[in-house]
């Protein structure tokens, strides 16, 4: 059509420098000329403009898989056909991606599992043989194994998709959901001589899985325990709003540096002050895929004077 177009443009030059030179000082062939010209480009525009509509709008039809009769008997039957393997083999891609990653993440767990029972009876093989250089080697290589075993089971987690398909949220109280979680954490706690403290009002629900939100609030409680200086205080408190409750874990220890602030849920991230710090950076991540895959959110903020305030906000209905 742009050939046409300019075809027509030719000849009315043409015809213009004709009439242009038998009708020399007079201005109606310059007329002429300007206002078919006028005509000519503003249709030509029209034209093209409705072309391109009518294009976007079939194309947006063999997308949503809409009247595909139309589509079929038009001129874009060659580009329907190609839109629509190209999706379907983007959709297959995609089911074969999560059903991998899905595969891999019990293969892991179920990985894991095994090696609890061999790896426990290690450890405490370790524990009873007389005091020497070598049960404490022992000890310490067994630890670092259930390590990478616990850093494998929570990665298998995120990039699996199990915890979308597997977090129920129901009415579950606040006060056994905090006390589940603390409990992982208190011989760390005790060893480093640091207090928990409780504020949970009584009574207090929330819509909750609570397997899975003791793991994202015990993530946090094991961040703020590995940070705290030794002697000082964690709080786990928690409020209730009108349609949710914030549930908040304080602590005394260095804080973040703001910079950092939206960097620490990214994957593998570790601050640059504390790099030496036990952990492969996948806990904060873990924890705020459940909180989120339950319909919440997570944020974090330094406290005024020290530390820092790690908040989870859940539904109540």
């Amino acid at each position: 059509m742009t050939l046409l177009f300019l075809v027509v443009w030719l000849i009315l030059t043409v015809v213009f420098c004709l009439v242009n030179s038998l009708y020399v000082g007079s201005i109606w062939p310059t007329v002429c000329y300007a206002a078919l010209s006028g005509l000519v480009t503003v249709g030509f525009a029209m034209y093209e403009k409705t072309r391109r509509q009518r294009l976007l709008d079939d194309v947006q039809k063999v997308l949503d898989g809409k009247d595909d009769f139309a589509v079929r008997e038009s001129s874009l039957a060659p580009l329907a056909r190609q839109l629509r393997l190209k999706r379907g083999e983007e959709e297959t891609r995609d089911r074969r991606v999560t059903e991998s990653y899905r595969n891999l993440a019990a293969l892991v767990s179920d990985i894991a599992h095994q090696c609890k029972t061999p790896l426990t009876a290690t450890r405490m093989y370790a524990e009873l043989l007389p005091p020497s250089a070598e049960s404490a080697a022992i000890a310490q290589q067994a630890s670092k194994l259930q390590f990478l075993l616990d850093a494998l089971v929570k990665l298998s987690r995120c990039e699996g998709g199990l915890i979308e398909e597997n977090v129920h949220p129901t009415k579950e109280s606040v006060e056994t959901l905090a006390a589940q979680a603390l409990s992982a954490v208190v011989p760390e706690a005790e060893r480093k001589s640091i207090v928990l403290s409780v504020e949970i009002p009584e009574g207090l629900t929330a819509l909750l899985d609570m397997r899975w939100t003791a793991e994202a609030l015990g993530a946090l409680l094991d961040n703020s325990v590995k940070y705290a200086p030794e002697n000082s205080k964690i709080t786990v408190a928690a409020q209730r709003y009108e349609t949710y409750i914030r549930l908040d874990v304080l602590d005394e220890g260095p804080g973040i540096p703001e910079e950092e602030l939206p960097e620490i849920w990214k994957r593998f991230y570790r601050g640059k002050t504390n790099r030496n710090a036990s952990g492969v950076g996948i806990g904060l991540t873990l924890c705020r895929m459940i909180v989120q895959a339950q319909g919440g959110r997570v944020f974090c903020q330094n406290c005024e004077g020290v530390g820092c305030r790690f908040s989870i906000f859940l539904p109540t209905e």
